[in-house]
């Protein structure tokens, strides 16, 4: 197992996530349904192909710091039928220890209000 995937995810509290493939495009705005130190998992309503590089501003919800920015490159996307959108997944580049460290925490968090039986 890589470090990035011997830490806790985050499955089933989505994360807004807004990404862009270039300066020339409007970034589009979706959701995760799995987030670790390595990546992410999100929904799109389009098909991005593996190896597109990304740019992306993460919303941790209830975490008062801004938006945190990162990069990252598409590593799968396949079709879903079911919810008619596609299932991309998303691999971070050049990922810093203060970003690291952001992930971490907010993960932490939403599995400690879980505990609390807040979630």
């Amino acid at each position: 197992m890589s470090e990035a995937r011997s830490h806790r995810r985050l499955i089933d509290a989505p994360l807004l996530v807004a990404y862009t493939i270039g300066d020339e495009f409007a970034a589009a705005r979706t959701e995760t349904y799995d987030l670790g130190l390595g990546g992410l998992a999100m929904l799109s309503q389009v098909q991005l192909a593996a190896g597109q590089p990304l740019r992306l501003e993460l919303e941790l919800r209830g975490d008062p710091r801004p938006a945190l920015h990162m990069t990252g490159e598409v590593r799968w996307c396949r079709i879903d039928p079911t919810l008619e959108q596609y299932r991309i997944g998303v691999e971070f580049t050049d990922r810093t220890p203060e970003q690291e460290a952001q992930l971490l925490g907010y993960i932490d968090m939403m599995y400690k209000l879980r505990d609390l039986g807040v979630l």
